[in-house]
């Protein structure tokens, strides 16, 4: 088993105390009126959806391919990739419209008064002139937060443009490999003799073990990461920067005169 039963137990705990947090903040965010139509179609029907699909996708990952499990089946680990990469987008989606929702609300311009470009809007390290438009507390959790980001990005850029996000099925030592090779020349010979085939493809599947790993490139060097865990953090980075960020909207003076600028 990839995890010790304490930490399964663990998994399930956050899981629900960050679930409860995502309903505090939709429902934070739903009731609070915003000075903008755009805005408030953004939070409705942008956010909300996102984090409702947030909601549903880890809870139908972790229902398919527990963390406790040890020999998925092809079709379990191709429901989960399903909802893994539906949650990897949306989690980008969301921080996206965090970032949009605050320049809305907040005005937030260019030093000579123009708006910002779409492309502009976020809340990476490289949109330094929204996140300098926040509190310095907010700036700071942010810089806290950069190597998730740099994760984030590399992961839904090779989903939305390169590979796409996979659970690999089994985890190889060298020997392993090296047979897992070796089967894969003899079932590229055997492909017209169907008994044959599946005698070889059945030694080559049971090869190695099971290791709950999301990945998308090996050649780009891409670091695997284990899927549960960074499901929940994840899900808890989404919804403390959600609360940050209403934080921030809610301080807000009841009107705005002119545009905020940033340097």
């Amino acid at each position: 088993m990839a995890y010790p039963e304490s930490q399964i137990s663990q998994f399930s705990d956050e899981l629900a105390k960050w679930l409860d947090r995502e309903d505090n903040l939709a429902t934070a965010l739903l009731i609070r009126e915003c000075r903008k139509p755009e805005t408030s179609e953004l939070v409705r029907h942008g956010l909300m959806r996102r984090l409702a699909t947030l909601k549903h996708a880890i809870q139908r990952t972790f229902e398919i391919l527990p963390p406790q499990e040890t020999e998925p089946t092809r079709d379990m680990l191709m429901d989960a990739t399903s909802h893994l990469q539906t949650f990897v987008i949306n989690v980008f989606g969301a921080i996206d419209n965090l970032a949009r929702i605050w320049c809305m609300e907040a005005d937030v311009r260019k030093p000579n008064g123009t708006p910002l470009k779409s492309m502009a809007i976020g809340l990476t390290p490289g949109h330094v002139p929204v996140r300098a438009s926040l509190s310095q507390p907010f700036q700071d959790y942010l810089a806290s937060a950069d190597p998730w980001f740099a994760y984030l990005e590399d992961y839904r850029h090779a989903l939305a443009h390169r590979i796409p996000l996979y659970i690999p099925p089994r985890q190889l030592n060298d020997e392993e490999s090296a047979e897992f090779e070796r089967l894969e020349q003899e079932i590229a010979q055997a492909i017209r003799d169907d008994e044959r085939y599946v005698v070889l493809r059945g030694r080559q599947q049971r090869l190695g073990i099971f290791n709950p790993l999301m990945m998308h490139s090996y050649s780009e060097q891409a670091r695997p990461v284990y899927l549960h865990p960074q499901m929940i953090c994840d899900l808890a980075t989404v919804v403390e920067i959600g609360e940050h960020m209403l934080r921030e909207v809610e301080a807000l003076p009841s009107q705005v005169s002119v545009g905020s600028t940033v340097e």
